[in-house]
């Protein structure tokens, strides 16, 4: 994704992007590289090549995770109670490593699989399975 994109779409669209438009251009340059790669290891239907992931989406991702507070990265990373001089703040366990504007835009990622019917037990039992 060409990082100019993302950043016009942040500059004439994103309102509250003070974390990106705080930082200098190497930090959203990484901003914007680890927004794109989170999205496509996440949201496998895109492809870099094939079905490119929008701009908005990698932007509003850039943003969101140049705008995260202290807090939030502690419960990224397991801390689920902080305390400090009698304030305490429990930590929910829900991680939000995808922003909610993107959730807006992609959807949520919903996983699926399937197997046939011969590699689960209820496959038709053949008569040698019960020969003792």
């Amino acid at each position: 994704m060409l990082f100019d994109d993302v950043k016009s779409y942040v500059d004439s669209m994103i309102l509250y992007s003070d974390g990106f438009d705080s930082v200098d251009e190497k930090v959203q340059r990484k901003a914007v590289n680890n927004a794109e790669s989170i999205l496509y290891s996440v949201y496998k239907r895109y492809n870099p090549d094939k079905n490119p992931l929008p701009v908005e989406a990698v932007a509003y991702q850039a943003v969101y995770m140049l705008t995260k507070d202290d807090s939030e990265l502690r419960a990224e990373r397991g801390v689920t109670y902080v305390g400090f001089n009698g304030v305490a703040m429990n930590l929910a366990s829900k991680q939000r490593v995808i922003a909610p504007d993107v959730i807006r835009i992609l959807g949520r990622r919903v996983g699926s699989y399937s197997v046939t019917v011969s590699q689960t037990n209820r496959s038709d039992f053949t008569s040698d399975t019960f020969e003792r």
